[in-house]
C-alpha cells in the first residue's frame, strides 16, 4: 500500500508535467509513421527518467522496459503517437489537417506519467515482472497511398504500427498489453 501511496503521490506531484507532455503533443499533431516530434518527447521523458529505450520501431515507435527485481509477466503499457485528419479542429495543424481529435495525445502523456510514477527510486525493486513503455505508431487508418509507398519501398510490410511492431518481433517478450482509449 504504501509503494502505490508513493507511486500515486509521484504521479500527482508531476501533474503539470503530465498535462504539458499531453498539450504539446496537442499543438504538434503528426500523421501515422511521420510521428517524429511526437517520438521525440517521449523519448526525451524517458532520458530523463534514465531510462534506456529503442527507437525507430515501425519507423517511429519507442520502447522501454523497466526491470522489476523479482520474476514475473511483463506488462507494455502502451500509447499511440499518431493523429486524426481533422481539417476543421479548431487545433488541427493548418498544412496536414492532422488533430488529435481521438485522444491520442493523452495516451501518450498517461504514458509518460506512468513512467514517471514507477521509475522512482525502490519501486522497480518491488515489481514482480517488467514494465514495457511502449509508444506505438500508425494506429489510425489514414493517408493510405502514402503507407502504400512505405510498402513498396519496404520500409514497413502492414499499413498500421502494432501489426508492423508485431511482425518486427517487438512483442515477442509481452505477455499482455494494456492502454487507455
Amino acid at each position: 500500500d504504501s509503494l502505490k501511496t508513493q507511486v500515486c503521490k509521484t504521479i500527482d506531484d508531476a501533474r503539470d508535467r503530465i498535462v504539458g507532455i499531453g498539450e504539446g503533443i496537442m499543438d504538434t499533431p503528426e500523421l501515422g509513421f511521420k510521428e517524429h516530434r511526437t517520438a521525440d518527447r517521449v523519448k526525451q521523458t524517458l532520458e530523463d527518467l534514465g531510462l534506456e529505450f529503442q527507437q525507430g520501431l515501425a519507423i517511429t515507435g519507442v520502447k522501454a522496459v523497466l526491470r522489476g527485481g523479482k520474476p514475473g509477466p511483463t506488462v507494455a503499457l502502451m500509447g499511440e503517437l499518431d493523429a486524426l485528419q481533422v481539417p476543421g479542429h479548431p487545433r488541427a495543424d493548418a498544412e496536414t489537417g492532422a488533430a488529435h481529435a481521438c485522444g491520442h495525445n493523452a495516451q501518450i502523456a498517461g504514458l509518460m506519467g506512468a513512467a514517471i510514477g514507477l521509475t522512482q527510486p525502490g519501486v522497480a525493486d518491488q515489481l514482480a515482472g517488467n514494465v514495457v513503455f511502449f509508444a506505438v505508431p500508425a494506429e489510425e487508418y489514414v493517408e493510405i497511398n502514402y503507407r502504400i509507398g512505405l510498402v513498396k519501398e519496404r520500409k514497413i510490410s502492414f499499413l498500421t504500427g502494432k501489426q508492423e511492431l508485431i511482425k518486427l518481433g517487438h512483442f515477442d517478450d509481452v505477455d499482455m498489453a494494456v492502454m487507455i482509449h
